[in-house]
């Protein structure tokens, strides 16, 4: 599907880009779905999201400090004493504390980049003894990513070779709790416009201007987008609708870019995001194997959230990807990641 241009919804960007040499200048679907919005949606494969909505002010911890949860402040990355990851850079993760952030976050500690994460809540939900012992070497930071300023005054530190927008909202209200894989629950009059298009137009503005290029000509950017963007009729519920243009209004904004030579832009589109740790998820995940097994309209394959978050780390690397990708994509550049 052909989308039409969409330039009205933002500003004209000029694809500023720092070289190498500018490094100098800074350096689970939980639930199955509640019954209703399964019913409402299932031709549309809604998919279990990521993080919440953004908040306010970026805040960080000073060096070493004890951080809530009981990480600490990856100051080995900004130390340079961080290994594996000193050699690739450091790559930001928006939303790194939701269902599909926090394994992106994971898959790329594992791939060797050091990694920053800006979300609402800073650390990442629950227990700590629960995520593997690499997560606490994630620099995790708090911050409104609607603000122009918040994504842009983290990139300036340097270092960056690449963004991953994995900030999302299913539901506008705190109903999303029960369909987010994190159960984040939105912040009080959020919007799809401010989380999904506005974050990812500061953020696809802020990594074209700040980021590092290395080995190829444009920054690498990975949206998180959702299978359903391809359709080319109205949903039929109007938030899933809003939804909606909000995803294709970020596709149609990064495919300029990335003409523009600002950017190298890769456009995951997911249906069902699962984790089998999830059981409560396994029927849909049953129905939607089958729906697209017989050749169902609109129906792909659900992906597990590793298969998602190792293509997203792919896209960053590989120097190639870009378009939108669909879940035959997400697996082959997930077999890829783990053959590297």
């Amino acid at each position: 599907m052909k989308v039409p241009s969409l330039s009205y919804l933002y500003p004209r960007f000029k694809p500023h880009r720092r070289t190498h040499h500018a490094r100098s200048r800074g350096s689970q679907t939980d639930h199955a779905r509640i019954s209703d919005v399964l019913m409402a949606t299932t031709a549309l494969n809604t998919r279990s999201l990521h993080s919440g909505a953004p908040q306010q002010s970026i805040t960080r911890r000073p060096k070493g400090r004890p951080r809530q949860l009981s990480l600490l402040v990856n100051n080995a990355a900004r130390d340079g004493e961080s290994g594996r990851g000193d050699e690739k850079g450091k790559l930001l993760v928006l939303g790194g504390t939701g269902f599909i952030g926090s394994k992106i976050c994971e898959r790329a500690l594992s791939s060797g980049y050091d990694v920053v994460s800006i979300s609402r809540r800073g650390d990442p939900p629950g227990d700590p003894h629960r995520y593997p012992s690499d997560m606490k070497r994630v620099d995790w930071r708090k911050g409104d990513c609607t603000r122009e300023d918040t994504i842009a005054a983290v990139l300036q530190e340097g270092g960056f070779v690449g963004c991953i927008h994995a900030v999302g909202m299913l539901l506008a209200s705190d109903i999303n709790a029960l369909a987010s894989g994190s159960g984040s629950k939105p912040t009080p009059g959020a919007t799809y416009d401010d989380v999904t298009r506005i974050t990812a137009f500061n953020a696809a503005n802020a990594a074209a201007d700040l980021c590092v290029t290395r080995n190829e000509k444009a920054v690498p950017f990975v949206f998180v987008s959702a299978a359903e963007a391809r359709l080319d009729f109205k949903a039929p519920v109007a938030w899933l609708e809003e939804y909606l243009v909000a995803k294709r209004a970020v596709e149609a904004r990064l495919s300029e870019m990335t003409e523009a030579g600002a950017i190298r832009a890769s456009c995951l589109r997911p249906s069902l995001v699962y984790s089998p740790d999830k059981p409560a998820a396994m029927p849909a995940v049953g129905a939607f194997y089958v729906g697209n097994a017989i050749g169902l309209p609109f129906v792909d394959r659900p992906v597990t959230v590793d298969t998602l978050a190792s293509a997203a780390v792919r896209c960053v690397e590989d120097g190639r990807s870009s378009g939108a990708l669909d879940y035959r994509d997400m697996e082959r550049l997930s077999a890829e990641l783990r053959r590297d």
